[in-house]
């Protein structure tokens, strides 16, 4: 029965997100880069949003640990949606290196109304 548990747990965990994250250890010091990050990029990178936004690695912690604190490693996204579709292309095991640049062209697109123009 144990390794049904955790089987279960370990499953548990692959499929929800959130709790992926809670378990991740962040060095000591991660609060205040992340603090100095929002600081300096409040808003979401591609939506312009103010509230409820994340702090992205873009090269993943678990991908690259040395980069964790790097702050040109991170961009804040909006924990909904454009942390899970640009950051991780709707799979949070999936990472997307380019998400700097496919947040700045989105958000040009989005303060240029292109999406306006060609769908009237």
């Amino acid at each position: 029965m144990p390794l049904f548990r955790s089987l279960l747990q370990w499953f548990t965990n692959l499929i929800v997100p959130r709790k992926i994250l809670k378990m991740r250890e962040y060095s000591a010091r991660w609060k205040r880069v992340r603090a100095a990050h929002l600081k300096k990029e409040p808003c979401c990178a591609v939506c312009g949003r103010d509230k409820n936004v994340e702090v992205h690695h873009v090269v993943p912690v678990a991908v690259d640990p040395l980069r964790e604190l790097d702050p040109h490693n991170l961009i804040t996204l909006c924990a909904s949606p454009c942390h899970f579709m640009f950051g991780h292309f709707f799979c949070y095991h999936c990472h997307n290196k380019h998400v700097r640049s496919m947040a700045a062209e989105f958000r040009k697109a989005m303060k240029e109304k292109i999406c306006l123009e060609r769908f009237p």
